[in-house]
């Protein structure tokens, strides 16, 4: 198999579209001109750059030596183990702080530890305990359901258009969870991110034949993703389109843009196979670390500013830059310290470093 380096610049350009997005409402970037709000629903939906990416990923590098078991257990180390790690802390506070935030009267009313063991479970399948976390239940969930991946991947390709298809549709009515209190909320997020995974295993299949088909198009791809931002953000729809579970209230645009928009990065992103950047692979290959890290930095300058009172009006855009800098550069200093400190662990941790070894776990 052919090294794409283009993938791994674009593992890089997704984890910083992420960071873009909490990053602003810690800058304080006020979204009151049409210019802004243009902007943030360009990045808007950047997590659906991960699904495509993960998807491709899938069927290039693993479903060539695909076993469940091993799948699910690379899986479990490489997300699960990190997340329920770094949850700890947050979830703590949270118990502390919003000892009630989950209504748990009808099952726990008379023991307070029953009380807060159902609550941690309540964060654990849900995410909720901090920003970004809720991507994790829905990882396993897919994880679970890789066999049906499998099956897809053996599928004629007007049969993987198909099921795309109509998924795609389902998906832009069923949209984001509305709130962070919905229990099935990684359920929901299945329904929504699976049709840009399909897409990326889609794309990968046949990469070589899209790579021939759009070069020199990339432009059309990319006009006709910023098309639905336009028609998104004149429509007044800023940011992500949420829905509560199994109810309609219009149509998610922001999935057919995220179409577009993969192809366009999987195309443009091929021009440049032969760069090779020290910064730009640390960023890709500390990406999942990046991802669990930066809401802690997040939460950080967020705290540093609210106790000092810090005001950033009047250089917004400049404070902007410098705090996307910030998550991105401490999270990358935190996850390769952290590596070196523990090199046997940090795979564990933060979901980077050296992979656990059939050694390491008989230790």
């Amino acid at each position: 198999m052919k090294y794409l380096n283009s993938i791994n610049h674009y593992r890089a350009l997704a984890i910083v579209f992420i960071v873009a997005i909490h990053a602003q409402f810690v800058a304080g970037l006020k979204l009151d001109t049409y210019i802004n709000q243009f902007f943030f629903n360009v990045i808007s939906g950047a997590t659906l750059n991960f699904s495509f990416i993960s998807g491709f990923v899938f069927y290039l590098v693993l479903y060539k030596r695909y076993k469940y078991s091993t799948f699910v257990r690379g899986r479990v180390n490489r997300f699960l183990k990190p997340y329920l790690v770094l949850s700890i802390l947050p979830i703590v506070v949270s118990l502390i702080i919003m000892p009630m935030y989950w209504d748990n009267s009808n099952l726990a009313a008379y023991n307070s530890w029953f009380w807060y063991i159902i609550s941690i479970f309540k964060y654990v399948i849900t995410g909720a305990h901090i920003t970004a976390y809720w991507y994790i239940p829905f990882v396993i969930i897919m994880t679970l359901m890789s066999p049906l991946h499998v099956k897809f991947i053996k599928l004629k390709f007007k049969q993987q258009l198909i099921i795309f298809g109509v998924l795609l549709i389902i998906a832009s009515v069923v949209q984001r969870p509305y709130t962070r209190t919905f229990l099935f909320q990684a359920v929901q997020s299945t329904i929504y991110f699976t049709p840009l995974y399909l897409m990326g295993i889609m794309c990968a299949m046949h990469k070589d034949r899209i790579y021939k088909l759009l070069k020199g198009k990339d432009v059309y791809l990319l006009i006709i993703a910023l098309g639905f931002v336009v028609l998104q953000t004149n429509n007044g729809v800023l940011g992500l389109y949420k829905n509560q579970f199994l109810a309609y209230n219009g149509v998610d645009l922001i999935v057919f843009k995220m179409v577009f928009m993969c192809l366009f990065f999987m195309v443009w992103l091929h021009r440049f196979e032969h760069v090779r950047s020290t910064i730009i692979n640390s960023l890709a290959n500390t990406s999942f670390a990046i991802y669990f890290l930066h809401v802690y930095v997040l939460k950080l300058i967020l705290t540093i500013k609210n106790y000092y009172n810090l005001s950033f009006e009047g250089y917004t855009l400049l404070s902007y830059i410098v705090i996307i800098l910030l998550m991105l550069g401490m999270s990358m200093i935190v996850a390769i310290g952290v590596n070196r400190l523990f090199p046997n662990y940090s795979f564990y941790l933060i979901g980077y470093g050296k992979k656990p070894s059939k050694d390491l776990k008989k230790n």
